[in-house]
């Protein structure tokens, strides 16, 4: 997330942007086990255990990070205009997108396929905004995954539509989150508090 030293404000970017990471992928992962008939039970059991784990390793983070000097404060947040500007202009195109594949192309099943699309694409500015390599990862993973479905289930396996944006939304999502707190670890950038 930066060249400089690590700092109480670039902890709190962390965190915030990985409690919506955990947020969202746990809304991709209960949406894919809403769309398994009959066995959905240990499915969402296993949702609820990986959110958990999460959380838990985000308020461990937190706490390791008390002692972190002062820096990265409101004027360096990456939360600003043009993170706002990102969000808005996903929320339109998720709208306007199932809006056409619903109305005009009849074909409703494909809204989840879109919105994880238009999610992906969303993340594009925010390797710049967040100065981090990850983002563009995460992007392309996620519209990749979209395409994916797509592709099943024009080949013909229609549970696609949910099953692939659901679970692998999540995954992706998790993955990127425990990939920052790894990372955020291995440069030490946290230490137990005192």
């Amino acid at each position: 997330m930066t060249d400089g030293p690590f700092t109480k404000g670039h902890l709190i970017t962390l965190l915030i942007s990985s409690a919506i990471g955990v947020g969202f992928g746990a809304g991709w992962w209960f949406f894919g086990a809403s769309s398994v008939s009959g066995g959905s039970m240990p499915l969402v059991v296993l949702g609820v255990l990986a959110v958990l784990g999460l959380v838990g390793w985000l308020l461990l983070t937190a706490r390791r990070g008390a002692g972190l000097p002062a820096g990265g404060g409101r004027e360096e947040s990456p939360f600003g205009k043009r993170y706002g500007i990102a969000v808005l202009l996903m929320l339109v195109g998720i709208f306007a997108g199932a809006r056409v594949l619903s109305a005009v192309f009849e074909v409703p099943e494909a809204v989840p396929a879109w919105v994880l699309f238009v999610v992906g694409l969303h993340f594009l500015p925010f390797a710049k905004l967040f100065g981090s390599r990850r983002f563009l990862v995460l992007s392309v993973l996620l519209y990749v995954v979209a395409v994916l479905a797509a592709v099943l289930a024009i080949a013909g396996w229609t549970a696609a539509w949910r099953l692939v944006p659901g679970f692998g939304g999540a995954v992706i999502l998790w993955a990127t989150v425990v990939a920052g707190l790894l990372d955020t670890a291995r440069q030490g950038a946290t230490s137990p508090a005192s």
